[in-house]
This record gives structure tokens, sequence and C-alpha cells, in this order.
């Protein structure tokens, strides 16, 4: 045989009204867990590669376009459920992983955030951006701000938290070993970027 066949689902169109939708669920465990949802696709054969997953809302005309929704259930009483996004290794190169917010021609772009979880009782979740090790160089890390054609370009703020009752947060910059650590301003046309460094002002005396 050649190709396998294929499953469709689709729900109706709509002339003046909304489309179908199309809900996919597991059913409910009264007494017990819930039923799993697994979309997957197969492995490849002897040659080839395996299929593809997309995940994706329609394009709009005249208004804003379809969300698109992941996320895991809250707890009442355990942890809430975590949710893992990983790409696969290679002999070659290992997959990659982008986030990227949407660009727009007449408005502002559209924002990117990754942030770690409060608590109310206990120490905020930890937020890590770290590169990989390598038997040569380790990857590098960069923080860039963006370009401005018309006006400034993006900053970069890096601060540590605020101690209600206590010190604030410390802020730490490091080489490892030998490395070298430079701190710059930019050339400018009239004036270059000025470069400070100040330590905060104390409320009573030592």
């Amino acid at each position: 045989s050649t190709s396998g066949g294929a499953v469709t689902i689709d729900g109706g169109d709509g002339s003046t009204a909304l489309g179908g939708s199309i809900t996919i669920s597991s059913g409910v465990g009264t007494d017990t867990s819930s039923g799993s949802v697994s979309v997957s696709t197969s492995n490849a054969g002897s040659s080839g590669v395996s299929g593809d997953l997309s995940l994706s809302t329609g394009t709009a005309s005249v208004d804003t376009s379809g969300d698109v929704s992941i996320g895991s259930g809250s707890s009442a009483s355990g942890s809430g459920g975590s949710i893992a996004v990983s790409v696969g290794s290679g002999d070659g190169s290992g997959g990659t992983f982008s986030v990227t917010a949407g660009d727009s021609s007449s408005n502002d772009g559209g924002a990117a955030s990754v942030i770690a979880g409060s608590s109310s009782t206990s120490s905020g979740g930890r937020l890590t951006l770290a590169s990989g090790d390598g038997s040569t160089s380790g990857g590098a890390v960069t923080i860039d701000g963006g370009d401005g054609s018309t006006a400034l370009g993006g900053s970069i703020t890096i601060s540590s938290g605020v101690g209600t009752d206590t010190s604030s947060g410390c802020v730490s910059v490091s080489t490892s070993n030998a490395g070298s650590l430079t701190l710059a301003s930019g050339d400018g046309s009239t004036s270059g970027g000025a470069v400070a460094i100040d330590s905060g002002d104390g409320t009573s005396a030592l």
C-alpha cells in the first residue's frame, strides 16, 4: 500500500453566525482521576521524518484573530499541574525552541512575558535563564533591547525585588575564572552615553 487514509474532523460553516465548534474532552472520574487526552504523531519508519504536529488558529481580516490557550488545572489541596515544552535531541543539532511575539504594521508589537508564580505564604517561584554547556564553547546568552528608527531604542532593566520588612534582593554580575567584564556606554554624534554607578542612601546612621 502507499499512504494511509486521512481522518478529518470538521465543524460546519456558518453563513450568518458562528461556525461549528469542535470539542474533544476526556471523561470525568467521580471518585478518581479524569481520563487523559493524547494527541501525537507516529514515529518515522526506516526513512523519512516523523509527522508534524500543528496547533494554530485562523486569521482575521477586520477583528482579532483567535487565541491559543494551553493551561494546566489548579488544585484545591495539592500542587498545580505542570506544563513541559521540550524539543528533541539529535545526532546533528538539537531542535530549536523559539517563542516570538507578533509584529504590527500600525501599532506596538506584541509583548512576550515569562513570569514565575507568586506565593502568599512562601517564596516566589524561581526563574532561570541559562544556555547549554558544550564540550568546546558554552552557549551564549544575549539580552538585547530593540532598535528604534525615529525614537529611542528599547531599554534593558535588571533590578532586584523589594524586601518590605527586610533587605532587597542582590544583583550580581560576574565572570567565571579568567573571563573579562566590560561595562560601556554607546557612542553618539554629539555626546556619548554616560555610565553611572551609585550606591543607595541610608535613612538612619550606622
